[in-house]
């Protein structure tokens, strides 16, 4: 099956426009490989990081896939201006949720602990069990 015929047969059954399509795409990958990614690298900038360049990379395979006639017969000079308007709003689409997520960890308290977690049960002396 060709990626155009998979990604229209995705719209018609989702019955979604690409574009929310491309921004649901975005954020599952970043999600994906943060939760994917967890076991490996334990602290949540490295993850997220790598998760940006993770959807990034998925959203160009994307771009590439679906203008690959195109590039194989003409190169890429021969991507029409409709073309490269069209990509450059899908690559928008599908990272710009997940910049958004990686710059408010990054850069803001938002997701991350205001306390340390304390323990339910209070054990006085160590022989207490």
């Amino acid at each position: 099956m060709d990626f155009t015929a998979f990604k229209m047969n995705i719209i018609e059954t989702t019955g979604l426009a690409k574009d929310a399509l491309h921004i649901y795409v975005g954020v599952g990958v970043y999600l994906l490989c943060l939760v994917l990614l967890r076991p490996i690298f334990k602290k949540q900038g490295i993850r997220s990081f790598i998760a940006v360049i993770v959807v990034t990379g998925i959203a160009l395979l994307g771009e590439y896939l679906d203008n690959r006639e195109t590039i194989e017969s003409l190169g890429m000079a021969g991507l029409s201006r409709e073309q490269i308007t069209a990509s450059i709003r899908d690559l928008i689409n599908t990272c710009m949720l997940s910049y958004v997520l990686y710059g408010l960890n990054k850069w803001t308290k938002i997701f991350h602990p205001t306390s340390k977690p304390t323990s339910l049960t209070k054990r006085h002396k160590k022989t207490d069990y």
